[in-house]
């Protein structure tokens, strides 16, 4: 299955959460399609896959590369949906978009993959890159010459940021200063219900 490009608000509705950062998406507090529809009873297993796919969603997956998060998440000591949230926050799309220099996970996702951000003073554009504790993000000189970073300069004081991380307001750098945990994701995810998901699978 291809990552998602259709509309995106109706993902927002039809999942009852705001997905892209933009709480306009959800001026409509009902799903799109017939009232009769609306209605209609979810089953424990149908809630399930909703809460699974708007984690999947948000994050901009594909359903394989969400797999191997949770597979990966499974391995690791602690409470799987814990460290499957954790690995998602650690995603350098995700991070570019918590320190402020993007205002939706899509809009971080175009920044690294257009080669504007680095790691440690060297470009990466690889969106589901792992950023590591103490790593240095900032603009690649390509993304510091962009009218971009004019604009984000003067806009980005009203942002704010989650404490995990740590920005230089001034420099446009940020760096990771501990792992994000519970309550650090949106409210909305349920990470528990999407491990039950993939266990009765």
């Amino acid at each position: 299955m291809a990552r998602y490009t259709g509309p995106k608000w109706r993902k927002s509705r039809r999942y009852g959460a705001d997905l892209w950062g933009n709480p306009k998406s959800m001026r409509r507090a009902y799903p799109p399609g017939p009232r009769s529809l609306r209605r209609r009873k979810i089953s424990d297993r149908g809630q399930q896959l909703i809460e699974k796919q708007k984690v999947r969603f948000a994050y901009g997956l594909m359903e394989k590369q969400f797999r191997k998060v949770y597979e990966r998440a499974v391995r690791r000591t602690g409470v799987t949906g814990d460290n499957m949230m954790q690995m998602l926050e650690e995603r350098l799309d995700n991070v570019v978009y918590r320190l402020g220099f993007a205002t939706t996970r899509p809009q971080a996702r175009q920044l690294v993959t257009h080669g504007l951000i680095a790691v440690e003073g060297k470009k990466l554009d690889v969106a589901s890159a792992r950023v590591r504790l103490g790593q240095e993000i900032s603009f690649a000189p390509r993304g510091q010459r962009s009218e971009y970073h004019a604009v984000l300069k003067e806009q980005i004081g009203s942002r704010d940021v989650p404490g995990w991380l740590e920005i230089d307001r001034e420099q446009l750098k940020g760096r990771m200063l501990q792992q994000a945990g519970p309550g650090d994701w949106e409210p909305h995810f349920v990470p528990s219900a999407v491990v039950e998901y993939y266990n009765s699978r």
